[in-house]
């Protein structure tokens, strides 16, 4: 009896994992674009813009649904204010959860977990499940970077550059004021003194380093940031610069993936493997440009094959002795962090 209970228990599990497969869909002239299930059946209907590329080929793996500028029909637009509703999110049975902030030509992007959204003219923070975590009530926001983010209240516009494409924020009275918040959307008062170098300087003022890890976290964080490869391929003409990863997003349902991104200093770093992605096996991750993961020993390799010669001469960080390191992996592709010789 408590064996089918246990497979009772386990099979509802599992269909409760289980979501309805949802496809984008265009008119027949291909000018809206809306939702349906694989059964055909309308989820949301096609009142959207289709002025960007929908994929209609491959199921909507997301946990919500997204629309691009389809928020500025029937709506004023105000050149000034800051706060701009860029497009519609919706959960995946078809209720409206949030406007996204205006960035960049489209909507906001993913910074830390986060992004901003706009409501009834105020600004706020949602996370991937579309869950509005930090409630809008800020003029305007930055995006989250190294854990926090500048918050700006009491009454601020938008002002241009000379060639009118570029803008920044402009307080409108003596009110106006920005001042740091963390995750949590609590605000945070500068350290008296700085006792830890990970500390975060904004405007000459330093605040709390901003990561806590439990010891597998940091296991995977200490790993990480010893691979002096990734400076080497990252950064080859500047010596200066050493990579600085940390945990910025935790597995889910969706993405059972820890996210770590290369910081320089306390700056998010553009580069080609600005994240990497670590699954619960250890098995290390980045993704290329068309959003795919890829192994970061095949990454490696291909890459030193392509611009070093087979062995490498590095500098260690700490001890400043020059030695020579092969490119190694264990069988399982958990990196090795040492010098040792090729499995090959």
């Amino acid at each position: 009896m408590r064996k089918i209970i246990l497979i009772l228990i386990l099979l509802i599990g599992k269909l409760a994992f289980t979501q309805e497969k949802l496809y984008y869909f265009y008119t027949s002239d291909s000018t809206l674009v809306g939702v349906k299930n694989e059964k055909g059946k309308i989820i949301i209907p096609a009142q959207f813009s289709g002025f960007r590329i929908y994929d209609t080929e491959n199921p909507i793996n997301e946990p919500t649904i997204e629309f691009w500028g389809a928020s500025f029909k029937n709506k004023k637009y105000d050149k000034d204010n800051p706060r701009i509703e860029a497009g519609e999110v919706y959960d995946r049975n078809g209720k409206f959860l949030y406007y996204p902030q205006w960035f960049d030509n489209g909507n906001d992007i993913w910074e830390e977990g986060l992004r901003r959204y706009v409501e009834k003219n105020k600004m706020g923070f949602v996370d991937w499940f579309g869950k509005k975590v930090l409630p809008a009530k800020w003029d305007f926001a930055t995006q989250f970077n190294y854990g926090y983010a500048i918050v700006y209240t009491g009454g601020w516009k938008r002002e241009f550059d000379k060639g009118g494409e570029h803008w920044f924020i402009a307080p409108i009275s003596k009110k106006s004021t920005s001042y740091l918040i963390n995750k949590k959307g609590i605000k945070v008062k500068p350290l008296k003194k700085s006792n830890n170098p990970k500390d975060y300087l904004y405007e000459g003022k330093y605040y709390p380093y901003p990561f806590v890890y439990n010891n597998i976290e940091q296991k995977i964080v200490d790993e990480i940031n010893q691979l002096e490869i990734l400076t080497e391929i990252n950064h080859p003409f500047d010596k200066k610069i050493i990579n600085h990863y940390e945990i910025v997003n935790r597995p889910n349902k969706y993405l059972p993936y820890y996210e770590l991104k290369n910081f320089y200093g306390q700056e998010k770093y553009n580069s080609p493997n600005n994240s990497l992605w670590v699954n619960k096996k250890g098995e290390i991750f980045y993704k290329n440009y068309d959003y795919k993961f890829i192994p970061l020993k095949e990454y490696i390799r291909k890459t030193v094959n392509t611009r070093f010669p087979k062995r490498l001469t590095m500098k260690n960080s700490k001890t400043g002795k020059t030695k020579n390191i092969w490119l190694g992996f264990h069988k399982k592709d958990r990196l090795l962090l040492h010098g040792f010789p090729p499995e090959d």
